[in-house]
C-alpha cells in the first residue's frame, strides 16, 4: 500500500474561482464558510480532483472512466493523503484522508499503451470547471454540495463540442439532484445537492414569558450573541428596554439587530480577559450567558490539536473568567449539550461533560449563582446536518420545555 500528500492553498481555489467561473463564497469567503455547516472555507471539489490527478503517475494510460464520490469537505492548507488500496491492470482506487478523516474515494479505469507522458487533459479540465460553475453558480447554487462524479470516456461517440448540462431534481427532502452533461467524447454523471443552512426565526414571546423577561433587573453580558443559542438569548432580553445587554462577537459583526440600550463589543474569547473584567466591573450586577465555540465534532477519536480546543473553550476560557471575577456580583449561565445523554463516547461529550463538574464546583465554592443546561440540536451551524435539517431555535425548544426556562432565564437573584 502507497500512500501520497498534497496540499490545496487558499490562493489555489482563487485561482480556480476565476477560471472556472465558479465564485461560490463557500470557496472564498471567509466569514461565509465560517458561518456554514463546516465553520470554514472549502476546496473546490473539482480543483480536488484536478490536483490529484497531476500527483498520480499516468505515463501511458488512457482514462476511460474516473469515479469520484465524496463523503466530507476538504480544507485548505492541510494536508490531504491519497492512499491506492486497489491496483490491477486497468483499474486503481484511491481514499483521499485528510486530518485522519476518509474524504473521498476516487476508482480509475484506463487503458494501457503508448500514450506519452499523459498528465491531465484539456478536455478534463473544462468539464470539471464547467461542472464546478454549474452546480455552485447556477443549479442549485449558493448552498451548494457536490456528492459524486462519474466521468466516462467513450471513443464511439461524439456529443459535440459545446457543454450539455441537463438535471433532474429526485428527492424533495434532501433537494437531492442527479445531472448528466455530455461533451466531445464525454458522457458524465454527477449528484448535487443543497446543504443546510441556518434559517433565521423571527421571535414572538408570549405575554406571560415577555413579563417574565421585564421583570429582570440585572445587566446582560452575553458572550458570543452574533448566531445560534447567543443571538436567541439576546433576541428574547431585548424585550427588557430597561436593563444593558452587553453582547459581543468575534467573526460576525454585529449591526442590525442591536436595539435599545445595548452595548456591542468585539471579543476574541481566546485573550481578551481584561476586556471581559472591564465590563463586569462596569456594570455589575448582571447576568453572564457564555457562548463561544469552536467547530464541533461528535467523533469519539480527534486529534490533540482539537482536544486542547475544546478544553480551552469549554473548560479552561470560562474558568478564568470566573476566576477573575468571583468577586463581582454576576451569575453565570452555562450551554451544555444533550449529547451527553446519548452518545458519551464522544471527545466532545466527555469534555463538556468535565466542564459541568468544573465549573459547577468552583461556582458552587465561590457562591457564584450557577445555571448548567444541556440543550439538545438547536438551529444553529453547529446543529445542522443533511439529515437534521429543521431544527427549532431557542424559543420554540423552550415552549415545550418549561422547566428549560427557568435555568436561562430564572427569577431575580440577590444571593450574590
Amino acid at each position: 500500500m502507497s500512500k501520497k500528500k498534497f496540499k490545496i492553498t487558499k490562493d489555489e481555489g482563487i485561482r480556480f474561482s476565476k477560471i472556472s467561473g465558479d465564485y461560490n463564497k463557500i470557496h472564498i469567503e471567509e466569514i461565509f464558510g465560517y458561518n456554514s455547516i463546516f465553520g470554514s472555507i472549502i476546496c473546490h471539489g473539482a480543483l480536488v480532483i484536478l490536483k490529484f490527478l497531476k500527483k498520480i503517475n499516468l505515463k501511458k494510460k488512457k482514462l476511460l472512466n474516473i469515479n469520484v464520490k465524496f463523503y466530507k469537505p476538504l480544507f485548505y492548507n492541510s494536508y490531504i493523503f491519497f492512499v491506492l488500496n486497489l491496483k490491477n491492470k486497468n483499474e486503481t482506487k484511491y481514499v483521499l484522508k485528510q486530518d485522519n478523516e476518509i474524504k473521498a474515494d476516487i476508482s480509475l479505469r484506463f487503458k494501457i499503451g503508448n500514450y506519452g507522458n499523459y498528465t491531465v487533459h484539456r478536455d478534463l479540465f473544462k468539464i470539471l470547471s464547467s461542472l464546478s460553475k454549474y452546480v455552485g453558480m447556477t443549479y442549485p447554487g449558493k448552498n451548494s454540495l457536490i456528492n459524486s462524479i462519474d466521468i466516462n470516456y467513450i471513443s464511439k461517440k461524439n456529443f459535440g463540442k459545446k457543454i450539455k448540462i441537463k438535471s433532474q431534481l429526485t428527492d424533495k427532502r434532501f433537494f437531492l439532484i442527479k445531472n448528466k452533461l455530455v461533451f466531445k467524447n464525454y458522457n458524465v454523471f454527477f449528484e448535487s445537492m443543497k446543504r443546510p443552512f441556518v434559517i433565521d426565526k423571527k421571535i414572538k414571546l408570549k405575554k406571560s414569558f415577555e413579563k417574565k423577561i421585564k421583570v429582570i433587573k440585572d445587566n446582560v453580558l452575553i458572550l458570543g450573541a452574533s448566531q445560534g443559542i447567543g443571538k436567541d438569548v439576546f433576541n428574547i432580553m431585548k424585550k427588557n428596554k430597561k436593563i444593558i445587554k452587553i453582547i459581543t462577537y468575534y467573526k460576525n459583526v454585529i449591526k442590525s439587530f442591536a436595539g435599545r440600550n445595548t452595548i456591542v463589543k468585539k471579543i476574541d474569547i481566546r485573550k481578551d480577559f481584561s476586556k471581559i473584567k472591564r465590563i463586569i466591573d462596569k456594570y455589575s450586577p448582571l447576568r453572564l450567558y457564555y457562548f463561544p465555540t469552536t467547530k464541533i465534532s461528535f467523533r469519539h477519536r480527534v486529534n490533540k490539536k482539537i482536544v486542547k480546543e475544546y478544553k480551552n473553550f469549554y473548560i479552561n476560557y470560562p474558568l478564568r473568567i470566573l476566576k477573575e471575577n468571583k468577586s463581582k456580583k454576576i451569575s453565570f449561565f452555562y450551554p451544555s449539550t444533550k449529547n451527553i445523554d446519548y452518545d458519551k463516547g464522544s471527545i466532545y461529550s466527555k469534555i463538556k461533560q468535565k466542564a459541568e463538574i468544573k465549573i459547577n464546583t468552583f461556582c458552587l465554592k465561590n457562591k457564584i449563582p450557577i445555571y448548567i443546561h444541556r440543550y439538545p440540536a438547536i438551529n444553529s451551524r453547529q446543529s445542522l446536518t443533511l439529515l437534521n435539517q429543521n431544527l427549532p431555535n431557542l424559543l420554540e425548544y423552550l415552549e415545550k420545555n418549561k422547566k428549560a426556562v427557568n435555568k436561562i432565564f430564572p427569577n431575580p437573584q440577590k444571593n450574590y
